[in-house]
C-alpha cells in the first residue's frame, strides 16, 4: 500500500489534520482534511468526501479559511493585555473559559490563544487592534 500524504497536505495548506475550517465563497459549512480526504461534515454520523473541492483547493481555485481557535468549556486560554509599566507594553494572561461575555468578547476580538507562546506571537497585531479601536472611540 502506498503512503498516505494527507497529513503533509494539511500542513502544506496551513491546517492540522482533523481541524475544522471553512472554504471562502462556500458559506459557513464545516470541512476538514482527514486521512481519507476532504470531508464535509453533514452531522456527527454522516460525512461526504469532496475530491473535486480538494483538487480546487490544491490548484488555488478555492481558499481555506481557518476557524478561530476556541477552548472547550472550563478549558484554559491566553490573552494579550496592555500594561503601561511593562517594557514590552503588554502582558499575557491566562483565563478559564466559561462562555461568558468576557470570553466571547476575547474570541470576537481575536484575542484568545491556546498557549502563552501563541499569545506573545500575536501581541503586536492585538495591540494594534486595541490602538485602532482607541483612536476610533476618541474621534467620535
Amino acid at each position: 500500500m502506498a503512503k498516505n500524504h494527507m497529513a503533509e497536505i494539511a500542513k502544506m495548506l496551513g491546517v492540522e489534520l482533523g481541524e475544522e475550517f471553512e472554504i471562502k465563497r462556500k458559506g459557513s459549512a464545516k470541512y476538514k482534511l482527514i486521512e481519507d480526504g476532504l470531508a464535509y461534515m453533514v452531522d456527527k454520523e454522516q460525512t461526504i468526501f469532496l475530491d473535486i473541492i480538494l483538487m480546487r483547493i490544491l490548484t488555488g481555485y478555492e481558499e481555506i479559511v481557518r476557524r478561530p481557535w476556541r477552548p472547550g468549556m472550563g478549558g484554559m486560554y491566553w490573552t494579550v493585555l496592555r500594561k503601561r509599566t511593562d517594557d514590552e507594553g503588554y502582558i499575557t494572561d491566562s483565563r478559564v473559559y466559561f462562555g461568558n461575555e468576557y470570553d466571547l468578547g476575547m474570541i470576537a476580538m481575536g484575542n484568545c490563544f491556546p498557549t502563552r507562546y501563541a499569545a506573545k506571537a500575536a501581541a503586536p497585531e492585538v495591540l494594534k487592534f486595541y490602538e485602532d479601536v482607541r483612536r476610533m472611540v476618541e474621534e467620535e
